[in-house]
């Protein structure tokens, strides 16, 4: 496993410097240069008496679900005074194109590869619920849309009057409207990568199938993102990756289907044709069964 104790290893840059003044922070990370697929590396965060995972999450810029797959037995509530938790800050690359937005579902999470193939900035998302499935396409950003009004669908209408909550045709910007205040309009009507109202649904299956980042995060997104740019979104449960000659596969919950533990040892396999290696098949057991989210050393 990945480990960097003594201080926060990922490098938390400021994009101002390269991309504008106006943007936040955000999660940089130099792609590997030798064809390597593992970039950042664990940290560790010993807890206070008042934390909670929802909080720590929110500060760190990390998905609410991946910080407690990586911390098994922790109470996400009450997690205690001194207690030490893991911050899941590595992360095997998909095996999507590395250009433009890459969404895996499965980790929760969005890759942007800026032109020009040196860096990828990272970012936590909220994805589609069971029955509103973020769907599984390729398309590309058509616009920036600032304040963004929500047309609710039919079956967001129902579901919401079932609740006694009902909805008008179109919910206006304000605190209300879950997109929040900026959204990507992608070219599949009626999906957006957008904020929220809602921060804790960051990391979490709570949308009718967009996708959903902190504020800090879309304010940064939009910046960087030109229109025309790819989006791929994906669904990778198990990723497979070299760094520095040694082979880490990453395990996640698949959200829409039951996992297969054939499609890790696949991609092991395949991995190692031409790049033979000893592999630990008792840690690859394991790891089909944790699901922590976390690179783990085969």
């Amino acid at each position: 496993m990945l480990s960097c104790y003594s201080k926060l290893a990922v490098v938390f840059l400021a994009l101002a410097a390269t991309f504008g003044s106006s943007l936040v922070l955000a999660a940089s990370y130099q792609l590997p240069r030798n064809g390597d697929d593992v970039i950042g590396a664990v940290t560790a965060l010993t807890l206070t008496y008042e934390d909670t995972m929802a909080a720590i999450a929110e500060k760190y810029g990390i998905g609410y679900r991946e910080l407690v797959d990586a911390n098994p037995g922790v109470d996400p509530w009450l997690p205690g005074e001194g207690t030490r938790i893991e911050l899941p800050t590595a992360y095997v690359l998909p095996s999507a194109p590395r250009e433009g937005l890459v969404i895996n579902v499965a980790e929760y999470r969005l890759y942007y590869y800026p032109p020009g193939g040196t860096n990828v900035v990272t970012f936590p998302v909220g994805v589609g619920r069971m029955d509103f499935p973020t769907p599984l396409i390729r398309t590309e950003v058509l616009t920036r849309i600032e304040n963004p009004s929500w047309t609710p669908t039919e079956a967001a209408r129902r579901e919401h009057a079932e609740m006694g909550d009902p909805l008008p045709l179109v919910v206006p910007p304000g605190p209300q409207n879950p997109l929040g205040h900026l959204a990507l309009k992608l070219g599949v009507p009626g999906y957006f990568i957008h904020g929220t109202n809602m921060p804790f649904g960051v990391g979490q299956m709570v949308s009718h199938g967009c996708v959903r980042l902190y504020r800090g995060h879309i304010e940064t997104l939009v910046e960087l993102v030109p229109n025309g740019t790819p989006v791929y979104m994906v669904n990778e449960p198990f990723k497979v990756g070299w760094r520095e000659g040694e082979l880490y596969a990453e395990a996640h919950t698949d959200l829409y289907a039951p996992n297969r533990p054939a499609d890790l040892i696949r991609k092991i396999v395949l991995a190692t044709r031409d790049r033979p290696t000893s592999i630990n098949w008792q840690r690859v057991d394991k790891l089909a069964l944790s699901l922590t989210g976390v690179p783990v050393r085969l």
